[in-house]
């Protein structure tokens, strides 16, 4: 493990393995890797509706594709502790923005320093923690029944309604370093009730997903709470893929979304994307397989041989899909560039998990990656920058992995 944590393709295989919430008594365990996917989906949700400047939004969804990943390194300290002894807190912080840091210079990424970004991160990520509490809560899950409806989101939720700023400095800042030109609160009345104003509104549309799925789902039942943008990223932390093989390592639809959305983030940098194309390239990835908690998956023996039922299958999923995107406030993009790139990411993340699993001995997975080559055939030419970096991240991994067998 040691060889592999440096590498960006072993980061993304400890968050799908590292369970979050590690200090409760969970039913259903939730991953650094299925947490870093809502937060994702929740921060192009967000950030659409909230109609942010589009450098906000590529920072916005940039800041929670990267957030879990120093996770790798730090696991996942316990709150309950952090919030009894400050002490802790402190320290943990002190150590989290040593690791951030290195993790930005190990993967070459950066993430937004702006305090109002920062702080819709920490709006977001509280809001899904308090989803995953609701859903052991309905689960019967008695051990979170008292902090059921006291989430730390329901205490931002106070904060930002009674007016107060929810900025937030980034994990590599001191605390200290509120003097030094990056104020912690906006510097005129006008500003500071414009920011009011986005501190509400986030509450506001957070709110209101989470009442529409919940609504549906006590009055309708999971038939239509899987048919809202909150039932569907819920749902597919619980779907799994390779439906119809034998696998040693479960991964959900949820796990595979984000590394598709992760390794999107190093294509957009390779490609050297404008801000307003790597908006376009999040969105069509962390969407792509959104609308399969609706419709469910078909097994890829049948897509190949009941060629009329996987196409019924995607035209309903691109009809949920638009209904979505629509009540979010954007379109999914139809720039082929953008779907090209999606479809590269896609097939690569398959080649992470086939690896994981020849690796730990399945020989159900020994068989070649066809869909990765056929892909690599398809764009190589058109995107040769893309098959650069896939292959530098994919040397570097069987190098270090390699490197400890032999």
């Amino acid at each position: 493990m040691d060889v592999m944590l440096p590498t960006t393709i072993g980061k993304l295989r400890i968050l799908c393995s590292l369970p979050l919430f590690s200090d409760a008594i969970c039913i259903r365990s939730q991953s650094a890797a299925e947490h870093a996917f809502t937060n994702v989906l929740l921060s192009i949700a967000l950030s659409a509706r909230l109609k942010l400047p589009t450098k906000q939004v590529q920072e916005a969804i940039e800041l929670a594709i990267f957030a879990e990943v120093p996770k790798a390194y730090l696991g996942d300290p316990s709150f309950y502790l952090r919030q009894r002894h400050p002490e802790v807190q402190a320290m943990y912080r002190e150590v989290r923005g040593r690791l951030w840091r290195e993790t930005e210079e190990e993967t070459t990424l950066k993430s937004s320093r702006d305090p109002v970004v920062c702080g819709l991160h920490a709006l977001i990520d509280s809001f899904a923690a308090m989803l995953f509490i609701e859903k052991e809560s309905l689960l019967g899950n008695g051990f979170f029944q008292a902090e059921r409806y006291k989430t730390h989101y329901h205490s931002l939720r106070r904060r930002a309604l009674a007016g107060e700023s929810l900025r937030q400095l980034h994990p590599t800042e001191p605390e200290k370093e509120t003097d030094s030109g990056r104020k912690t609160e906006p510097t005129t009345a006008r500003s500071r009730t414009a920011e009011g104003e986005i501190w509400k509104g986030a509450v506001g549309i957070l709110d209101e997903l989470f009442d529409q799925a919940y609504r549906a789902l006590r009055e309708e039942g999971i038939g239509s709470y899987s048919a809202t943008f909150v039932g569907m990223l819920e749902k597919l932390k619980e779907h799994f893929r390779y439906k119809g093989w034998s696998f040693h390592y479960e991964e959900s639809v949820g796990e595979h979304t984000y590394q598709v959305v992760y390794i999107c983030r190093f294509l957009a940098e390779a490609l050297k994307l404008s801000p307003e194309k790597r908006i376009d390239l999040y969105r069509a990835a962390a969407f792509h397989d959104l609308a399969e908690a609706y419709a469910s998956d078909v097994i890829y023996p049948v897509k190949v041989r009941e060629k009329d039922l996987g196409d019924m299958h995607a035209a309903i999923e691109d009809s949920v899909l638009k209904d979505i995107c629509a009540g979010l406030g954007f379109d999914l993009p139809t720039d082929a560039m953008v779907w090209a790139l999606v479809d590269i990411a896609d097939r690569f993340s398959a080649q992470i998990y086939f690896d994981r699993e020849r690796r730990s001995g399945n020989s159900h997975f020994d068989v070649p990656n066809v869909s990765m080559e056929r892909v690599t055939l398809k764009y190589r030419d058109t995107y040769p920058q893309a098959f650069e970096i896939l292959n530098v991240i994919w040397g570097e991994y069987t190098a270090a992995m390699n490197a400890q067998s032999s």
